[in-house]
């Protein structure tokens, strides 16, 4: 136990403690004069790229897009409140979002932690002990040396560590941390972007097969008629047995058509519901009214936008989130590979130890104070090539990370030039199909005039209307095909990135505010 602190010793404390910190303010002039002129911070390899590239979008020219900032609040385009709110509660509730957030925050708590390691470093030790050498310790060489009495000691001791960065090691090592927090960002803002557009795909999936199971249902009941009226025809000798065969196989098929439909879309429900952070047995009344079918029995899904809700990004590269991500990577890599080069360096800090020492209850005097100043080199001169093995091991990930680099950068121009042809070409099959539809349904009023004339028979009739069915079925099918696409073009040209992005050299902006 220690004996209370009287005045003196507290005084005595105190100034070990000023002392302490003067030596240290003395020598922060050597220390920030030999360190930080050789820290490495490899710059972005965006601009170098745009330029050995050309990051110019030949579908993008054919569309006639516009060239801008594209909405981070794209699928608002759609113009449906309920899908508004799914997003909105899949970016608040969806458990690998917050995963991914929290992922961010790791790896900026660790960019900080190694930042800091280029910091003084200082502690407090107290001690108490009861000592007494052994006589071999005293007398090894048996002298007839006298075994010194037992002392009880105490000690305060401080000591403040300060490696000087000679050669850039620790401020290189904190600059690739920050190259990984920054791919772990490009990471978390990724996933977001894909989880909106998952959102917009499972729900605009749901429409379409709500409306599949409508139209079924109507198609069946057709089919029940038709199947009835060739009955009795077959009966009445008016139409052969193969004619029903042929009605009652399209009944059965359109039958398990309904099921299958009903059973699909109760699938994207499930789907959305884990995308919102719920369980697929949810019972929640104001979910089930999000999810419930809608009463537009012609206008099912979501309005087609037009070309106009596209907008071509000027720094595409930029603006993904794959790019930004392996930019990021590829800089860290050009980092380490130079902590590895400089491994064999030698490594000089500062070192100050300050305390007391002496037996208890007189701490406070004044021989009782012990320090220690001075500089402390550390070369490891013999490694047996492990530095070697290490520095060759890193030029090899440098060279990785270079490839993959280019790799995302070509791939990222492809998937939207290939992004922007598939709206095209769903475009197109849309309104083949919404002609088709309407082709259809000028059949099918021929028909009706024609039944009435006497001149077709009702068979004939029932047939038209469920081609009519189908016709709708598969313009509603085209539609939902163009508005992923629609999707799938945002998530293409980078309609993800937050407010105060990253500039193209890499320098930190203002983050996303989620982050």
């Amino acid at each position: 136990m220690f004996p209370p602190l009287d005045h003196r010793l507290r005084q005595t404390i105190w100034q070990a403690t000023l002392r302490t910190a003067s030596l240290l303010i003395l020598s922060a002039p050597l220390g920030l004069a030999l360190t930080g002129c050789a820290s490495i911070a490899p710059v972005s390899a965006l601009p170098a790229a745009s330029q050995r590239h050309d990051t110019r979008l030949p579908a993008a020219h054919e569309l006639k897009l516009s060239s801008g900032v594209p909405s981070r609040s794209w699928w608002r385009a759609l113009g449906d409140p309920r899908l508004d709110e799914l997003v909105r509660q899949a970016l608040q509730r969806n458990p690998g979002q917050q995963s991914a957030l929290a992922a961010v925050r790791q790896a900026r708590a660790m960019a900080n932690l190694t930042e800091r390691e280029g910091q003084p470093q200082g502690g407090l030790t107290a001690q108490a002990q009861v000592r007494r050498p052994s006589a071999a310790e005293v007398d090894p060489y048996e002298q007839g040396l006298g075994r010194p009495p037992q002392q009880r000691l105490a000690s305060i001791h401080q000591m403040v560590s300060w490696e000087l960065d000679l050669f850039g090691r620790v401020e290189t090592a904190s600059t690739v941390a920050r190259r990984q927090a920054e791919a772990t960002e490009a990471d978390a803002h990724g996933a977001e972007a894909v989880l909106q557009a998952e959102v917009v795909r499972r729900y605009i999936q749901l429409r379409q097969l709500q409306h599949d199971e409508s139209r079924l249902q109507e198609e069946l009941e057709l089919r029940a008629q038709q199947l009835s009226l060739q009955r009795a025809r077959e009966s009445a000798g008016l139409a052969d047995q193969q004619e029903t065969l042929a009605a009652q196989a399209q009944w059965h098929q359109t039958q398990a058509g309904l099921a299958s439909a009903r059973a699909a879309w109760q699938v994207e429900r499930a789907a959305l519901a884990a995308l919102t952070g719920r369980s697929p047995g949810e019972t929640d009344p104001a979910w089930n009214a999000l999810l419930a079918p809608t009463d537009a029995a012609q206008a099912p899904l979501p309005e087609l936008p037009d070309n106009a809700g596209l907008v071509e990004p000027s720094d595409l590269l930029a603006r993904r989130p794959d790019v930004a991500r392996a930019d990021a990577l590829l800089r860290a890599a050009l980092g380490e590979t130079v902590l590895a080069q400089r491994a064999h360096l030698p490594r000089l800090s500062l070192n100050l130890a300050l305390g007391l020492n002496n037996r208890f209850g007189q701490l406070g005097s004044g021989n009782s104070q012990r320090y220690a100043l001075g500089p402390a080199l550390q070369w490891d001169w013999l490694d047996s090539g492990r530095l070697q093995a290490r520095s060759a091991a890193a030029k090899a990930g440098d060279e990785m990370a270079w490839h993959q680099f280019e790799q995302t950068v070509l791939q990222a121009l492809a998937d939207s030039e290939t992004a922007l042809r598939h709206w095209q070409a769903t475009q197109a099959r849309w309104l083949a199909a919404t002609q088709s539809e309407q082709t259809t349904q000028d059949g099918r009023d021929r028909a009706a005039r024609r039944g009435a004339a006497g001149l077709e028979g009702p068979v004939a009739l029932l047939e038209w209307q469920a081609r009519c069915s189908q016709a709708r079925r598969d313009t509603v099918s085209r539609q939902a095909e163009a508005l992923q696409a629609f999707a799938q073009v945002q998530l293409a040209l980078a309609a993800w990135q937050p407010e105060g992005r990253k500039t193209a050299e890499g320098g930190p902006a203002k983050t996303a505010q989620r982050l």
